[in-house]
């Protein structure tokens, strides 16, 4: 990409230099975008009441978990508000993700006429197992032109420490612009085959801004697409040149990533992920582990995140290709669940990204293969097992 900048290329022009070493079709990125990176739960919510707060003629959101707490009651209060004030407001949430959300908190939504939309609740007519397709999207849209993704849910474990929060390490990203017509677009289509309350608002498209960023939004949905995001990992990973950089929460990859991970090292790129050593799903870690020693011995550099949780789902590759969103590199996000990804082209963000990385990076203990080699039997010995479990994997 400097070579390109050297030899006059104009920054569109670059950016499609950077496309054409994907490996498989373009994905249809829209020019024009703006994009703002939101770190941590101090500045989503705050972005999210915001958003909320500004929308004129509807807003949708759609989230994993929501908890009746004093967050989720923010997002509340804010969402009746605006349906108060005759903007539309659909809201879907994951029924077994939220399980335990009192009835007075869907009742207060209703009751001032907030569409809400229970995914995957089960009935007499349909069983749906607890394990099975989850809407794990974490999203919200106004007017069509701003919209929100990340990694995120409603409940205070993610808010920031100030707000009684917990803190949760993670990140969103909100994006202005005409590519947030294919996001509502996501949400539109899963609203109508999940049969919630009929939507009165007209989707709208907002102008390019002159000089925006690209933007794609890709998810996981249906039986055909269900595993694009992990699709577009692995193609940002092949056609790496310098650097691949990845925080992931519940990092678990199948053998064709791991490969494309510890390729992409042996011939020079510098890869880097970040994992979480503090975490609310200890089973999850321990399957991360399990994986260390082929990383490491194929060049990866793994690191731990022990200050708090680590929640987020991101990757930089080669300062250009930058992706935000819900999805967790493990076999329910790349094959089961729904999820939303955002993708952005460029150094603007794409350096924000890489900087982020870095002081995650300093505040995370790198695994070296020396010292994992010596840890006691016993741990040495789950990482055996759990292998084993997972060699077909």
């Amino acid at each position: 990409m400097a070579l390109a900048r050297q030899r006059g290329y104009s920054r569109n022009v670059a950016l499609r230099d950077f496309l054409k070493r994907w490996r498989g079709p373009l994905p249809a990125y829209v020019e024009g975008n703006r994009s703002e990176l939101l770190i941590d739960g101090g500045a989503f919510f705050d972005a999210v009441v915001a958003l909320i707060q500004s929308a004129q003629h509807y807003v949708c959101l759609e989230f994993y978990i929501v908890t009746a707490d004093s967050t989720g009651w923010r997002i509340a209060e804010a969402l009746v508000e605006r349906a108060k004030a005759g903007v539309e407001v659909a809201f879907s949430y994951d029924w077994y993700g939220s399980v335990g959300l009192d009835d007075e908190y869907i009742q207060y939504l209703e009751a001032a006429g907030v569409k809400v939309l229970a995914f995957g609740q089960p009935s007499l007519r349909k069983m749906v197992w607890p394990w099975g397709r989850r809407n794990h999207r974490k999203l919200v849209i106004a007017d069509g032109r701003v919209g929100i993704v990340g990694g995120l849910n409603l409940a205070a474990e993610y808010d920031a420490q100030e707000r009684g929060g917990g803190n949760w390490r993670d990140t969103a990203v909100r994006v202005e612009g005409p590519v947030v017509a294919d996001l509502e677009l996501m949400f539109r289509r899963l609203w109508a085959r999940q049969k919630g309350k009929k939507l009165s608002s007209t989707p709208t498209r907002a102008e390019p801004f002159p000089g925006g960023d690209p933007v794609y939004f890709y998810g996981n949905y249906a039986r055909r697409d269900r595993a694009f995001i992990r699709r577009a990992y692995l193609q940002a990973i092949l056609s790496a040149q310098r650097t691949v950089r990845i925080t992931n929460a519940y990092f678990i990859p199948d053998r064709v990533l791991r490969r494309a991970l510890t390729r992409a090292a042996q011939r020079g790129v510098q890869v880097e992920v970040i994992v979480a050593g503090a975490t609310d799903v200890p089973p999850a870690l321990l399957a991360s582990r399990a994986f260390y020693p082929q990383l490491l011995k194929g060049g990866v550099g793994v690191f731990e995140f022990h200050e708090r949780v680590l929640h987020a789902k991101t990757a930089v590759i080669d300062g250009e290709w930058s992706t935000i969103g819900s999805s967790n590199l493990d076999y329910w996000s790349s094959y089961v669940n729904l999820e939303v990804n955002a993708a952005i082209l460029g150094r603007r963000v794409g350096g924000a990204m890489e900087d982020q990385f870095s002081l995650d990076r300093q505040r995370s203990q790198q695994i070296r293969p020396e010292s994992w080699g010596d840890r006691p039997l016993k741990e040495r010995l789950m990482d055996w097992m759990l292998r084993t479990f997972f060699r077909w994997y």
